[in-house]
């Protein structure tokens, strides 16, 4: 048995040999799998943001679980809907600090008819600041989404693991609060070495302590509670090559990627140049913005949310061999004026290696999450090699249905050397892009990168850019 006390933190959304050092230098934090591992996995992202609140949230569509992915839906909502209203009523109590909810996954296990995926929620609304963490895992016999008590057989058994953790947990945290309630054992999965991972939700069982509390729980002790469901779970957790077989029907991409040649860098001084740029991505709609901007001849700057990018990493490979400049937008899209000096550093160093690892070249630009950046977010920028870009022109597409009226204020924010802020996982975002290119050329613009911008303007790693 172990036990685990640990800073907050976004929940590792892949696999390989960090998340394996990971484990082994923690065994209270549950197997990874790689998201990429998984065909046709999707993702679905929300984002929002104004001078009130800061909104992101994330889960995956696994191919054949759909019960799963209602669950999951449901479970955001339900974090962040009220968190919205707070905010719209007036009711969110500021406290000098803008309110902000992030939402991450990982996956626990994906193997034969079994996948597990873990969601971790950070909020900080006024006096309500912490994680929860949830784990939910898919029964393919069955159909059905479940929670984590699932994994035991029953409330005779949970009451028997609650006794198990409780004799366990160490004294900063109230074992009286270790109740056998399935709301109690909400987050349950399985390390890499097979024990069983038992997780709270920040002050859940320790009010007054800060960070995540956790145990691990070996074979001997928790073998005999589990449920078919829990022995599946840990077999697809310990899975050396896991397949899942829900017998989902996959489309399969048919379409070539255009490697194309590279161009002669356009001279921005003299041409009437403007970046459009896409945040948060990528996700289900990438592909089709890459047709377009294909089709029209343009080029665009992406920054990837690092977690987005290990998921969908053919779609990566494509921005980068079309021509298009992959930028950092942090690991888990965490506003970085909040986290210490090493977790700033984290955030943004793991982006660099995700698209390192997949297109064989790192990102040299930074855009902070939110534009929100102070003195350590500037020294991590520089210490890195990268350019902090913002921008000039915000299209608020996240709170628009209307393709015509996000291209409408695209267009009327361009400005020569400027920079306009959209995001590539809404779909009427990627609907206003075909009018939005054509009315900008139009207008005698040409469509580059934003490092083409800054040819022009030596800037310097650690600086910020605006655009004009």
């Amino acid at each position: 048995m172990a036990l685990g006390v640990t800073v907050a933190g976004c929940a590792p959304a892949d696999g390989g040999p960090r998340a394996a050092r990971q484990i082994a230098l923690d065994p209270t934090l549950p197997h990874v799998v790689e998201p990429a591992s998984v065909t046709g996995l999707e993702t679905v992202t929300r984002s929002a943001t104004d001078k009130r609140h800061r909104l992101f949230t994330t889960y995956p569509v696994v191919p054949g679980a759909e019960a799963l992915t209602e669950r999951l839906a449901r479970a955001v909502d339900d974090l962040a809907d009220p968190y919205e209203r707070d905010i719209t009523s007036g009711r969110a109590e500021l406290g000098g600090l803008v309110p902000e909810l992030n939402v991450q996954w990982s996956l626990t296990a994906a193997s034969g008819n079994v996948v597990g995926v873990r969601l971790v929620n950070w909020k900080s609304q006024g006096a309500d600041v912490g994680e929860t963490r949830r784990t939910y895992w898919y029964d393919g016999t069955t159909g059905k989404a479940v929670g984590s008590d699932a994994l035991v057989n029953g409330e005779r058994d949970l009451e028997r693991l609650a006794e198990l953790v409780r004799a366990r947990i160490e004294a900063k945290a109230d074992p009286k609060r270790v109740t056998a309630f399935p709301e109690t054992f909400s987050s349950m999965a399985f390390n890499d070495d097979g024990e069983l991972v038992v997780e709270f939700s920040d002050h859940s069982v320790a009010p007054d302590a800060p960070g995540r509390v956790a145990v691990a729980l070996s074979a001997r002790e928790f073998e005999p509670l589990l449920s078919d469901l829990g022995r599946r779970a840990r077999a697809a957790s310990l899975a050396p090559r896991p397949r899942l077989t829900l017998g989902a029907d996959v489309p399969t991409a048919t379409r070539d990627v255009r490697t194309r040649v590279p161009s002669a860098r356009v001279n921005c001084s003299v041409a009437k140049c403007v970046a459009l740029t896409f945040d948060d991505g990528p996700g289900p709609d990438t592909p089709r913005l890459l047709d377009a901007l294909d089709r029209a001849d343009a080029r665009a700057t992406f920054f990837v949310v690092g977690a987005n990018a290990a998921a969908h990493p053919q779609v990566v490979r494509r921005m980068a061999a079309e021509g298009h400049e992959i930028g950092d937008h942090t690991r888990c899209h965490r506003d970085l004026t909040r986290l210490a000096p090493i977790q700033v550093h984290a955030e943004v160093q793991q982006t660099q290696d995700t698209v390192r690892r997949i297109t064989g070249r790192a990102p040299v630009l930074l855009r902070p999450p939110y534009g929100a950046s102070n003195g350590v977010v500037t020294d991590v920028a520089r210490s890195l090699g990268l350019v902090q870009v913002l921008w000039n022109a915000d299209t608020l597409d996240w709170r628009d249905q209307d393709p015509a009226a996000v291209a409408d204020r695209a267009v009327g924010g361009a400005r020569p050397g400027g920079v306009i802020l959209m995001h590539d996982t809404y779909g009427t975002s990627v609907d206003a892009v075909p009018r939005i290119v054509a009315r900008l050329k139009g207008e005698g613009y040409t469509l580059v990168t934003v490092s083409d911008l800054l040819a022009a303007r030596h800037a310097r790693p650690g600086d910020r850019f605006t655009g004009l």
